[in-house]
Protein backbone atom coordinates (compact mmCIF):
# COMPACT_ATOMS: atom_id res chain seq x y z
CA UNK A 1 0.00 0.00 0.00
CA UNK A 2 2.85 2.24 0.69
CA UNK A 3 4.37 1.79 -2.68
CA UNK A 4 0.84 2.74 -4.35
CA UNK A 5 0.63 5.51 -2.16
CA UNK A 6 3.86 6.97 -3.09
CA UNK A 7 3.23 6.26 -7.15
CA UNK A 8 3.73 9.55 -9.81
CA UNK A 9 0.96 10.10 -12.09
CA UNK A 10 -3.14 11.14 -12.36
CA UNK A 11 -3.51 8.84 -9.73
CA UNK A 12 -1.71 10.23 -7.09
CA UNK A 13 -4.38 12.10 -5.58
CA UNK A 14 -6.69 8.52 -5.66
CA UNK A 15 -3.98 6.60 -4.54
CA UNK A 16 -2.87 9.14 -1.88
CA UNK A 17 -6.11 8.48 -0.26
CA UNK A 18 -6.19 4.95 -0.70
CA UNK A 19 -2.95 5.38 1.58
CA UNK A 20 -4.70 7.63 4.10
CA UNK A 21 -7.30 4.80 4.52
CA UNK A 22 -4.71 2.39 5.22
CA UNK A 23 -3.28 4.22 8.02
CA UNK A 24 -6.75 4.51 9.43
CA UNK A 25 -7.90 7.92 8.31
CA UNK A 26 -11.21 6.17 6.89
CA UNK A 27 -12.50 5.68 10.51
CA UNK A 28 -11.74 9.76 11.07
CA UNK A 29 -13.82 10.42 7.91
CA UNK A 30 -16.65 8.41 8.79
CA UNK A 31 -16.89 9.60 11.99
CA UNK A 32 -16.89 13.14 11.18
CA UNK A 33 -19.69 12.93 8.72
CA UNK A 34 -23.36 14.33 10.17
CA UNK A 35 -24.93 11.16 9.89
CA UNK A 36 -22.20 9.19 11.69
CA UNK A 37 -22.06 12.39 14.41
CA UNK A 38 -25.32 11.64 14.98
CA UNK A 39 -25.36 7.91 15.52
CA UNK A 40 -22.32 8.27 17.56
CA UNK A 41 -24.45 10.83 19.89
CA UNK A 42 -27.48 8.55 20.39
CA UNK A 43 -24.69 5.35 21.00
CA UNK A 44 -23.15 7.97 23.89
CA UNK A 45 -26.74 8.92 25.18
CA UNK A 46 -27.78 5.34 25.09
CA UNK A 47 -24.69 3.98 26.93
CA UNK A 48 -24.63 6.45 29.29
CA UNK A 49 -28.18 6.27 30.34
CA UNK A 50 -27.97 1.97 30.35
CA UNK A 51 -25.41 2.80 32.77
CA UNK A 52 -26.76 5.42 35.06
CA UNK A 53 -30.43 3.47 35.68
CA UNK A 54 -28.65 0.39 37.46
CA UNK A 55 -26.77 2.47 39.08
CA UNK A 56 -29.38 4.63 40.26
CA UNK A 57 -31.30 1.61 41.48
CA UNK A 58 -28.82 -0.13 43.07
CA UNK A 59 -27.61 2.84 45.09
CA UNK A 60 -31.24 3.21 46.43
CA UNK A 61 -31.40 -0.06 47.32
CA UNK A 62 -28.22 0.04 49.26
CA UNK A 63 -28.88 3.33 51.00
CA UNK A 64 -32.82 3.75 50.77
CA UNK A 65 -33.94 0.37 51.17
CA UNK A 66 -31.04 -0.55 53.56
CA UNK A 67 -30.03 -3.48 51.02
CA UNK A 68 -26.40 -5.63 51.48
CA UNK A 69 -25.07 -8.22 49.60
CA UNK A 70 -25.77 -10.79 52.43
CA UNK A 71 -29.62 -10.25 52.30
CA UNK A 72 -29.91 -11.02 48.44
CA UNK A 73 -27.88 -13.98 49.21
CA UNK A 74 -29.23 -17.17 48.04
CA UNK A 75 -30.37 -20.31 50.81
CA UNK A 76 -30.41 -24.09 51.16
CA UNK A 77 -33.41 -25.73 51.02
CA UNK A 78 -33.29 -28.97 52.14
CA UNK A 79 -35.60 -31.49 51.44
CA UNK A 80 -35.11 -34.77 54.79
CA UNK A 81 -37.31 -38.15 54.30
CA UNK A 82 -37.35 -40.59 56.90
CA UNK A 83 -37.78 -44.02 55.41
CA UNK A 84 -38.95 -47.00 57.68
CA UNK A 85 -39.57 -50.31 57.10
CA UNK A 86 -40.66 -52.77 59.64
CA UNK A 87 -42.29 -56.45 59.91
CA UNK A 88 -44.87 -57.06 62.33
CA UNK A 89 -45.90 -60.55 62.07
CA UNK A 90 -49.33 -59.82 61.96
CA UNK A 91 -49.33 -58.62 65.51
CA UNK A 92 -49.37 -55.45 67.49
CA UNK A 93 -46.66 -53.15 66.89
CA UNK A 94 -45.10 -49.57 67.69
CA UNK A 95 -42.82 -47.41 67.06
CA UNK A 96 -41.47 -43.72 67.77
CA UNK A 97 -39.35 -41.26 66.61
CA UNK A 98 -38.62 -37.06 66.85
CA UNK A 99 -39.48 -34.74 63.99
CA UNK A 100 -38.06 -31.46 64.02
CA UNK A 101 -39.93 -28.36 65.28
CA UNK A 102 -39.37 -25.00 63.86
CA UNK A 103 -36.83 -22.72 65.60
CA UNK A 104 -34.17 -19.71 65.75
CA UNK A 105 -32.31 -21.87 63.67
CA UNK A 106 -34.93 -23.96 61.28
CA UNK A 107 -37.93 -23.31 59.85
CA UNK A 108 -39.93 -26.45 59.18
CA UNK A 109 -42.80 -26.70 56.57
CA UNK A 110 -43.80 -28.69 53.82
CA UNK A 111 -44.70 -32.12 56.11
CA UNK A 112 -45.92 -35.02 54.56
CA UNK A 113 -46.91 -38.42 55.58
CA UNK A 114 -48.50 -41.57 53.31
CA UNK A 115 -51.29 -43.64 55.47
CA UNK A 116 -49.89 -47.09 56.03
CA UNK A 117 -52.57 -49.74 56.21
CA UNK A 118 -52.83 -51.20 59.88
CA UNK A 119 -51.04 -48.55 61.42
CA UNK A 120 -52.20 -45.30 63.23
CA UNK A 121 -50.18 -42.36 63.07
CA UNK A 122 -49.96 -39.40 66.32
CA UNK A 123 -47.74 -36.91 67.43
CA UNK A 124 -47.09 -35.54 70.30
CA UNK A 125 -45.52 -32.25 71.18
CA UNK A 126 -43.78 -31.18 74.59
CA UNK A 127 -42.34 -27.76 75.09
CA UNK A 128 -38.80 -28.44 73.04
CA UNK A 129 -39.66 -31.62 70.86
CA UNK A 130 -42.23 -33.48 68.91
CA UNK A 131 -42.77 -37.10 68.85
CA UNK A 132 -44.08 -39.19 65.92
CA UNK A 133 -45.63 -42.36 66.92
CA UNK A 134 -46.71 -44.88 64.30
CA UNK A 135 -48.36 -48.26 65.87
CA UNK A 136 -50.79 -50.80 65.02
CA UNK A 137 -52.99 -54.12 66.56
CA UNK A 138 -51.96 -56.49 63.79
CA UNK A 139 -49.11 -54.96 61.81
CA UNK A 140 -48.09 -57.01 58.65
CA UNK A 141 -44.68 -57.48 57.23
CA UNK A 142 -42.91 -55.40 55.09
CA UNK A 143 -44.75 -52.55 55.88
CA UNK A 144 -42.82 -49.13 54.95
CA UNK A 145 -43.27 -45.91 56.85
CA UNK A 146 -42.32 -43.10 54.95
CA UNK A 147 -42.09 -39.07 56.38
CA UNK A 148 -40.82 -35.95 54.87
CA UNK A 149 -40.49 -32.70 55.63
CA UNK A 150 -38.46 -29.40 53.99
CA UNK A 151 -35.83 -27.03 55.96
CA UNK A 152 -34.56 -23.76 55.96
CA UNK A 153 -32.44 -22.98 58.22
CA UNK A 154 -29.24 -20.54 58.79
CA UNK A 155 -25.84 -20.49 60.38
CA UNK A 156 -25.70 -19.39 64.21
CA UNK A 157 -22.84 -17.90 65.79
CA UNK A 158 -22.12 -16.36 68.96
CA UNK A 159 -19.94 -14.38 70.49
CA UNK A 160 -18.87 -14.93 74.32
CA UNK A 161 -17.72 -12.06 76.18
CA UNK A 162 -13.82 -12.59 77.68
CA UNK A 163 -14.97 -10.81 81.04
CA UNK A 164 -18.32 -13.63 81.50
CA UNK A 165 -17.78 -15.32 85.14
CA UNK A 166 -19.26 -18.73 86.12
CA UNK A 167 -22.39 -18.05 87.95
CA UNK A 168 -22.59 -19.31 91.43
CA UNK A 169 -26.60 -20.28 91.27
CA UNK A 170 -29.13 -20.82 88.55
CA UNK A 171 -32.58 -21.18 88.63
CA UNK A 172 -33.80 -24.17 88.97
CA UNK A 173 -34.99 -25.09 85.58
CA UNK A 174 -31.51 -24.66 84.80
CA UNK A 175 -29.95 -25.68 87.43
CA UNK A 176 -31.06 -29.71 86.47
CA UNK A 177 -28.47 -29.31 83.62
CA UNK A 178 -25.31 -29.23 86.47
CA UNK A 179 -26.36 -32.79 87.34
CA UNK A 180 -25.10 -36.36 86.80
CA UNK A 181 -27.18 -38.96 85.06
CA UNK A 182 -26.15 -42.99 83.59
CA UNK A 183 -24.74 -42.04 80.70
CA UNK A 184 -22.88 -38.63 82.07
CA UNK A 185 -21.21 -39.04 85.34
CA UNK A 186 -20.51 -35.70 86.40
CA UNK A 187 -19.13 -36.69 90.13
CA UNK A 188 -16.93 -39.39 88.97
CA UNK A 189 -13.81 -38.78 90.39
CA UNK A 190 -12.29 -39.59 87.02
CA UNK A 191 -14.08 -36.55 85.80
CA UNK A 192 -12.93 -34.63 88.15
CA UNK A 193 -8.88 -35.40 87.43
CA UNK A 194 -9.38 -34.83 83.56
CA UNK A 195 -10.98 -31.16 84.45
CA UNK A 196 -8.07 -30.21 86.75
CA UNK A 197 -5.52 -31.66 84.31
CA UNK A 198 -6.81 -29.39 81.28
CA UNK A 199 -6.96 -26.31 83.65
CA UNK A 200 -10.93 -26.09 83.44
CA UNK A 201 -11.73 -25.95 86.81
CA UNK A 202 -11.40 -22.20 87.51
CA UNK A 203 -10.89 -19.19 84.92
CA UNK A 204 -13.63 -17.38 83.05
CA UNK A 205 -16.19 -19.24 81.72
CA UNK A 206 -14.82 -18.69 78.33
CA UNK A 207 -12.00 -20.10 79.33
CA UNK A 208 -13.23 -23.21 80.50
CA UNK A 209 -14.89 -23.77 77.63
CA UNK A 210 -11.96 -23.50 75.54
CA UNK A 211 -10.31 -26.01 77.62
CA UNK A 212 -12.80 -28.27 77.40
CA UNK A 213 -13.94 -28.08 73.91
CA UNK A 214 -10.12 -28.12 72.89
CA UNK A 215 -9.43 -31.73 74.69
CA UNK A 216 -12.88 -33.01 73.71
CA UNK A 217 -12.27 -32.48 69.73
CA UNK A 218 -8.44 -33.30 70.09
CA UNK A 219 -9.99 -36.97 70.88
CA UNK A 220 -9.67 -39.35 67.88
CA UNK A 221 -12.93 -40.15 66.36
CA UNK A 222 -14.05 -43.18 66.13
CA UNK A 223 -17.49 -45.21 65.53
CA UNK A 224 -18.98 -47.12 68.06
CA UNK A 225 -21.88 -48.82 67.94
CA UNK A 226 -24.47 -48.49 70.56
CA UNK A 227 -23.69 -46.31 73.59
CA UNK A 228 -20.38 -44.54 74.79
CA UNK A 229 -21.09 -42.74 77.95
CA UNK A 230 -18.62 -39.70 79.05
CA UNK A 231 -15.99 -42.11 81.19
CA UNK A 232 -15.83 -44.58 78.38
CA UNK A 233 -14.77 -41.88 75.72
CA UNK A 234 -12.31 -40.52 78.59
CA UNK A 235 -10.74 -43.73 79.52
CA UNK A 236 -10.66 -44.94 75.88
CA UNK A 237 -9.05 -41.41 74.47
CA UNK A 238 -11.48 -41.63 71.56
CA UNK A 239 -15.01 -41.57 70.78
CA UNK A 240 -18.12 -41.06 68.46
CA UNK A 241 -19.94 -37.95 68.05
CA UNK A 242 -22.32 -38.95 70.95
CA UNK A 243 -18.91 -40.05 73.28
CA UNK A 244 -17.34 -36.42 72.90
CA UNK A 245 -20.42 -34.87 73.23
CA UNK A 246 -21.43 -36.83 76.40
CA UNK A 247 -17.69 -36.14 77.73
CA UNK A 248 -18.21 -32.20 76.87
CA UNK A 249 -21.41 -32.11 79.01
CA UNK A 250 -19.40 -34.68 81.66
CA UNK A 251 -16.72 -31.90 82.22
CA UNK A 252 -18.82 -28.26 81.46
CA UNK A 253 -21.35 -29.52 84.34
CA UNK A 254 -18.70 -30.64 86.68
CA UNK A 255 -17.02 -27.00 86.08
CA UNK A 256 -19.93 -25.43 87.35
CA UNK A 257 -21.51 -24.87 83.46
CA UNK A 258 -24.72 -25.73 82.74
CA UNK A 259 -25.08 -28.26 79.52
CA UNK A 260 -27.11 -30.29 77.68
CA UNK A 261 -27.12 -32.66 74.60
CA UNK A 262 -28.18 -32.51 71.30
CA UNK A 263 -29.80 -35.03 68.69
CA UNK A 264 -30.27 -34.55 64.50
CA UNK A 265 -28.77 -34.75 61.32
CA UNK A 266 -26.46 -33.60 59.43
CA UNK A 267 -28.16 -32.13 56.31
CA UNK A 268 -26.40 -34.22 52.99
CA UNK A 269 -27.33 -35.69 49.70
CA UNK A 270 -27.89 -38.86 49.15
CA UNK A 271 -28.99 -42.03 51.50
CA UNK A 272 -27.61 -42.16 55.26
CA UNK A 273 -28.66 -43.96 58.80
CA UNK A 274 -25.78 -41.84 60.98
CA UNK A 275 -27.84 -39.15 63.22
CA UNK A 276 -25.50 -36.59 64.89
CA UNK A 277 -25.16 -35.73 68.51
CA UNK A 278 -23.67 -32.60 69.63
CA UNK A 279 -23.89 -29.98 73.13
CA UNK A 280 -25.45 -26.63 74.07
CA UNK A 281 -23.80 -24.72 77.21
CA UNK A 282 -25.77 -22.31 78.66
CA UNK A 283 -24.15 -18.89 78.35
CA UNK A 284 -25.75 -15.57 79.88
CA UNK A 285 -29.72 -16.69 79.29
CA UNK A 286 -28.79 -18.20 75.46
CA UNK A 287 -28.12 -22.19 74.55
CA UNK A 288 -25.00 -22.05 72.57
CA UNK A 289 -24.34 -24.79 70.38
CA UNK A 290 -21.13 -26.70 70.68
CA UNK A 291 -20.02 -29.46 68.49
CA UNK A 292 -16.46 -31.19 69.52
CA UNK A 293 -16.30 -33.94 66.39
CA UNK A 294 -16.63 -31.19 63.88
CA UNK A 295 -14.77 -28.26 65.12
CA UNK A 296 -17.96 -25.95 65.93
CA UNK A 297 -17.11 -23.59 68.72
CA UNK A 298 -20.20 -21.44 70.10
CA UNK A 299 -21.36 -21.96 66.41
CA UNK A 300 -24.19 -23.96 64.20
CA UNK A 301 -24.02 -24.64 60.59
CA UNK A 302 -26.67 -24.19 58.41
CA UNK A 303 -27.07 -27.76 57.41
CA UNK A 304 -27.30 -29.08 61.27
CA UNK A 305 -31.12 -30.15 61.92
CA UNK A 306 -32.28 -29.86 65.70
CA UNK A 307 -34.48 -33.00 66.27
CA UNK A 308 -34.32 -33.34 70.22
CA UNK A 309 -32.77 -32.13 73.38
CA UNK A 310 -31.53 -34.25 75.92
CA UNK A 311 -29.76 -37.89 75.87
CA UNK A 312 -32.47 -39.68 73.72
CA UNK A 313 -32.64 -42.77 71.06
CA UNK A 314 -34.21 -40.69 68.14
CA UNK A 315 -36.14 -44.40 67.05
CA UNK A 316 -37.13 -46.89 69.70
CA UNK A 317 -39.87 -50.02 68.65
CA UNK A 318 -41.57 -52.59 69.37
CA UNK A 319 -38.90 -55.85 70.48
CA UNK A 320 -38.47 -58.80 67.94
CA UNK A 321 -39.55 -57.02 65.53
CA UNK A 322 -37.53 -56.36 62.09
CA UNK A 323 -36.83 -52.65 62.00
CA UNK A 324 -34.69 -50.82 59.94
CA UNK A 325 -34.87 -46.57 58.74
CA UNK A 326 -32.82 -44.56 56.14
CA UNK A 327 -32.68 -40.72 55.58
CA UNK A 328 -32.92 -39.59 52.39
CA UNK A 329 -31.74 -35.92 51.22
CA UNK A 330 -31.68 -33.98 48.75
CA UNK A 331 -30.90 -29.50 48.83
CA UNK A 332 -31.66 -27.13 46.43
CA UNK A 333 -31.03 -22.93 45.89
CA UNK A 334 -33.59 -20.51 47.12
CA UNK A 335 -33.80 -16.82 47.18
CA UNK A 336 -33.98 -15.77 50.78
CA UNK A 337 -36.75 -13.08 51.49
CA UNK A 338 -34.51 -9.65 50.95
CA UNK A 339 -33.62 -11.77 47.56
CA UNK A 340 -37.43 -11.62 46.31
CA UNK A 341 -37.87 -7.73 47.51
CA UNK A 342 -35.18 -6.96 44.51
CA UNK A 343 -37.82 -7.94 42.04
CA UNK A 344 -40.26 -5.74 43.31
CA UNK A 345 -41.21 -4.31 39.67
CA UNK A 346 -41.03 -7.89 37.30
CA UNK A 347 -41.49 -10.03 40.48
CA UNK A 348 -39.78 -12.85 39.16
CA UNK A 349 -39.31 -14.76 42.41
CA UNK A 350 -42.78 -15.48 43.08
CA UNK A 351 -43.41 -15.86 39.42
CA UNK A 352 -40.80 -19.22 39.96
CA UNK A 353 -42.39 -20.52 43.29
CA UNK A 354 -45.85 -20.37 41.79
CA UNK A 355 -44.22 -22.49 38.38
CA UNK A 356 -42.32 -25.07 41.39
CA UNK A 357 -39.36 -24.16 38.95
CA UNK A 358 -35.92 -24.52 41.21
CA UNK A 359 -33.60 -21.43 41.96
CA UNK A 360 -30.82 -22.87 39.97
CA UNK A 361 -33.01 -22.39 36.61
CA UNK A 362 -33.77 -18.88 37.73
CA UNK A 363 -29.95 -18.46 38.45
CA UNK A 364 -29.26 -19.82 34.91
CA UNK A 365 -31.26 -17.44 33.22
CA UNK A 366 -29.86 -14.19 34.93
CA UNK A 367 -26.63 -15.44 34.24
CA UNK A 368 -26.82 -16.54 30.67
CA UNK A 369 -26.51 -12.79 29.73
CA UNK A 370 -22.92 -12.81 31.28
CA UNK A 371 -22.36 -15.69 29.30
CA UNK A 372 -23.38 -14.49 25.91
CA UNK A 373 -21.42 -11.08 26.57
CA UNK A 374 -17.88 -13.38 27.64
CA UNK A 375 -18.75 -14.99 23.99
CA UNK A 376 -18.85 -11.69 22.64
CA UNK A 377 -15.39 -10.44 24.09
CA UNK A 378 -14.27 -13.60 22.87
CA UNK A 379 -15.03 -13.44 19.29
CA UNK A 380 -15.16 -9.81 18.83
CA UNK A 381 -12.16 -8.64 20.69
CA UNK A 382 -9.76 -11.41 21.05
CA UNK A 383 -10.98 -13.65 17.68
CA UNK A 384 -11.71 -16.71 18.76
CA UNK A 385 -13.72 -18.84 16.61
CA UNK A 386 -16.40 -20.84 17.86
CA UNK A 387 -18.98 -23.26 17.03
CA UNK A 388 -22.41 -20.61 16.61
CA UNK A 389 -22.12 -17.04 18.62
CA UNK A 390 -23.89 -18.48 22.07
CA UNK A 391 -23.34 -21.95 21.99
CA UNK A 392 -20.42 -21.54 24.51
CA UNK A 393 -23.12 -19.88 26.88
CA UNK A 394 -25.61 -22.47 26.34
CA UNK A 395 -22.99 -25.62 27.00
CA UNK A 396 -21.75 -23.44 29.76
CA UNK A 397 -24.91 -23.32 31.55
CA UNK A 398 -25.92 -26.72 31.13
CA UNK A 399 -22.27 -27.61 32.55
CA UNK A 400 -23.52 -26.09 36.07
CA UNK A 401 -25.16 -29.58 36.98
CA UNK A 402 -22.16 -31.64 35.70
CA UNK A 403 -19.23 -29.80 36.75
CA UNK A 404 -16.84 -28.51 33.67
CA UNK A 405 -14.48 -30.85 32.99
CA UNK A 406 -17.23 -34.21 33.02
CA UNK A 407 -19.73 -31.72 31.08
CA UNK A 408 -16.65 -31.41 28.78
CA UNK A 409 -16.21 -35.15 28.03
CA UNK A 410 -19.26 -36.26 27.72
CA UNK A 411 -20.17 -33.28 25.04
CA UNK A 412 -16.39 -34.73 23.46
CA UNK A 413 -18.10 -38.57 23.66
CA UNK A 414 -21.87 -37.52 22.17
CA UNK A 415 -19.62 -35.67 19.49
CA UNK A 416 -17.46 -37.87 18.61
CA UNK A 417 -20.57 -40.97 18.24
CA UNK A 418 -22.30 -38.45 16.08
CA UNK A 419 -19.51 -37.57 13.68
CA UNK A 420 -18.78 -41.35 13.11
CA UNK A 421 -22.77 -41.72 12.90
CA UNK A 422 -23.10 -38.93 10.54
CA UNK A 423 -20.39 -40.07 8.16
CA UNK A 424 -21.75 -43.17 7.93
CA UNK A 425 -25.40 -42.00 7.05
CA UNK A 426 -23.97 -39.92 4.56
CA UNK A 427 -22.85 -42.63 2.42
CA UNK A 428 -26.54 -43.78 2.79
CA UNK A 429 -27.83 -40.40 0.82
CA UNK A 430 -31.11 -39.76 2.98
CA UNK A 431 -32.89 -37.18 3.20
CA UNK A 432 -32.15 -34.08 5.39
CA UNK A 433 -35.13 -34.62 8.30
CA UNK A 434 -34.42 -38.48 8.41
CA UNK A 435 -31.13 -37.63 8.72
CA UNK A 436 -31.59 -35.14 11.94
CA UNK A 437 -33.76 -37.48 13.37
CA UNK A 438 -31.62 -40.57 13.26
CA UNK A 439 -28.61 -38.18 14.97
CA UNK A 440 -31.00 -37.09 17.53
CA UNK A 441 -31.80 -40.56 18.56
CA UNK A 442 -27.43 -41.27 18.59
CA UNK A 443 -27.68 -38.00 20.92
CA UNK A 444 -30.12 -39.53 23.34
CA UNK A 445 -28.80 -42.79 23.66
CA UNK A 446 -24.96 -41.82 23.82
CA UNK A 447 -26.17 -39.48 26.34
CA UNK A 448 -28.21 -42.22 27.98
CA UNK A 449 -25.25 -44.65 27.74
CA UNK A 450 -22.76 -42.51 29.46
CA UNK A 451 -24.74 -41.76 32.36
CA UNK A 452 -25.52 -45.26 32.73
CA UNK A 453 -21.72 -46.22 32.73
CA UNK A 454 -20.76 -43.24 34.75
CA UNK A 455 -23.12 -44.71 37.35
CA UNK A 456 -22.10 -47.97 37.22
CA UNK A 457 -18.08 -47.54 37.65
CA UNK A 458 -18.98 -44.57 40.65
CA UNK A 459 -18.28 -41.35 38.45
CA UNK A 460 -21.56 -39.73 39.81
CA UNK A 461 -20.88 -36.64 38.51
CA UNK A 462 -20.29 -37.67 34.82
CA UNK A 463 -23.61 -40.05 35.92
CA UNK A 464 -25.33 -36.38 35.56
CA UNK A 465 -24.49 -35.63 31.38
CA UNK A 466 -28.71 -36.31 31.05
CA UNK A 467 -29.23 -33.21 32.88
CA UNK A 468 -27.49 -31.35 29.39
CA UNK A 469 -30.14 -30.17 27.27
CA UNK A 470 -30.69 -32.74 24.08
CA UNK A 471 -30.73 -29.59 21.69
CA UNK A 472 -27.67 -28.49 22.99
CA UNK A 473 -25.71 -31.49 22.41
CA UNK A 474 -27.32 -32.34 19.52
CA UNK A 475 -26.25 -28.46 17.89
CA UNK A 476 -22.83 -29.00 18.92
CA UNK A 477 -22.33 -32.50 17.79
CA UNK A 478 -24.39 -30.80 14.16
CA UNK A 479 -21.54 -28.04 14.13
CA UNK A 480 -18.47 -29.83 15.02
CA UNK A 481 -19.37 -32.21 12.04
CA UNK A 482 -20.80 -29.69 9.69
CA UNK A 483 -16.89 -27.96 10.31
CA UNK A 484 -15.27 -31.62 9.58
CA UNK A 485 -16.85 -31.72 6.27
CA UNK A 486 -16.67 -28.33 4.63
CA UNK A 487 -13.74 -26.53 6.19
CA UNK A 488 -11.38 -29.79 6.88
CA UNK A 489 -9.86 -31.76 10.07
CA UNK A 490 -7.62 -28.81 10.95
CA UNK A 491 -10.02 -25.65 11.18
CA UNK A 492 -12.59 -28.05 12.82
CA UNK A 493 -10.82 -28.96 15.89
CA UNK A 494 -9.43 -24.88 15.74
CA UNK A 495 -13.07 -24.10 16.05
CA UNK A 496 -13.51 -26.90 18.55
CA UNK A 497 -10.23 -26.03 21.01
CA UNK A 498 -11.49 -22.40 20.57
CA UNK A 499 -15.17 -23.64 21.43
CA UNK A 500 -13.97 -25.59 24.62
CA UNK A 501 -11.94 -22.45 26.01
CA UNK A 502 -15.11 -20.12 25.46
CA UNK A 503 -17.13 -22.66 27.33
CA UNK A 504 -14.29 -22.92 30.15
CA UNK A 505 -14.29 -19.18 30.24
CA UNK A 506 -18.32 -18.97 30.86
CA UNK A 507 -18.65 -21.32 32.92
CA UNK A 508 -15.59 -20.00 35.17
CA UNK A 509 -17.86 -16.55 35.29
CA UNK A 510 -21.50 -17.86 35.02
CA UNK A 511 -20.70 -20.15 38.15
CA UNK A 512 -19.19 -17.41 40.24
CA UNK A 513 -21.00 -16.38 43.36
CA UNK A 514 -20.30 -13.28 43.60
CA UNK A 515 -21.85 -12.19 39.89
CA UNK A 516 -24.77 -15.03 41.16
CA UNK A 517 -25.21 -12.59 44.38
CA UNK A 518 -24.70 -9.33 42.09
CA UNK A 519 -27.35 -10.49 39.41
CA UNK A 520 -30.04 -12.03 41.59
CA UNK A 521 -30.17 -9.25 43.82
CA UNK A 522 -29.88 -6.79 41.12
CA UNK A 523 -31.21 -7.56 38.55
CA UNK A 524 -30.82 -4.22 36.65
CA UNK A 525 -27.31 -4.55 36.44
CA UNK A 526 -28.42 -6.78 32.89
CA UNK A 527 -28.91 -2.98 31.67
CA UNK A 528 -25.17 -2.72 32.08
CA UNK A 529 -24.29 -6.27 29.83
CA UNK A 530 -26.25 -4.31 27.00
CA UNK A 531 -24.40 -1.37 27.44
CA UNK A 532 -21.60 -3.20 26.88
CA UNK A 533 -22.59 -5.06 24.35
CA UNK A 534 -23.36 -1.68 22.39
CA UNK A 535 -20.51 -0.50 22.78
CA UNK A 536 -18.44 -3.98 21.72
CA UNK A 537 -20.78 -3.76 18.69
CA UNK A 538 -19.23 -0.39 17.63
CA UNK A 539 -15.63 -2.38 17.92
CA UNK A 540 -13.27 -1.40 14.73
CA UNK A 541 -10.24 -2.18 16.66
CA UNK A 542 -7.93 -5.04 15.57
CA UNK A 543 -8.53 -8.09 17.30
CA UNK A 544 -6.11 -9.95 19.61
CA UNK A 545 -6.03 -12.59 17.56
CA UNK A 546 -4.70 -11.14 14.54
CA UNK A 547 -2.49 -8.59 16.54
CA UNK A 548 -0.29 -11.80 16.85
CA UNK A 549 -0.71 -13.13 13.43
CA UNK A 550 0.06 -9.79 11.83
CA UNK A 551 2.45 -8.48 14.56
CA UNK A 552 5.15 -8.31 11.85
CA UNK A 553 3.72 -6.82 9.69
CA UNK A 554 2.32 -4.25 11.93
CA UNK A 555 5.82 -3.29 13.44
CA UNK A 556 7.30 -2.97 9.64
CA UNK A 557 4.51 -0.19 9.08
CA UNK A 558 4.81 1.55 12.24
CA UNK A 559 8.92 2.08 11.71
CA UNK A 560 7.63 3.12 7.96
Amino acid sequence: MLAIAGSAGSNQTENSTVGAFANGALPLLLMTSPKATRRSLLLALSIAFLLALPTAAVIYKLFWLNYSLVDVLPQHEYHVAYQMRLDGHEQGARTRTYLPASNNHQVIYQEEHANVEGLRFSTHATSLDREAVWSGSAVPNDVSINYSFSVRAHRQRYDIAAALTVPERYPPSIAEFLRPDENVQVDAPEIAAALHDIGAHEGSLLDRLKKIYDFTASLPGRPFKGTTDALTALRLGEASCNGKSRLFVALARASGIPARLIGGLIMTEGKKRTSHQWVEVFVAGHWVPFCPTNNHFAELPENYLVLYHGDKALFRHTKNINFDYRFVGTSRMVPSPRAREAFQVFNVWALFERLGLPYSLLRTVLMLPIGALVVVLFRNVIGVRTFGTFLPALIAAAASETGLISGIFGLLVVMTLVALMRSIIQRMELLHSPTLAILLTVVVITMLSTSLAAEHFGFQVLARLTYFPIAVVAIASERFYLSLTEQGPAMAFKELAGTLLVVSACYIVMSSMAFQILVSGFPELLLVVIAANIYLGRWVGIRFSEYIRFRKLLLVRSEA
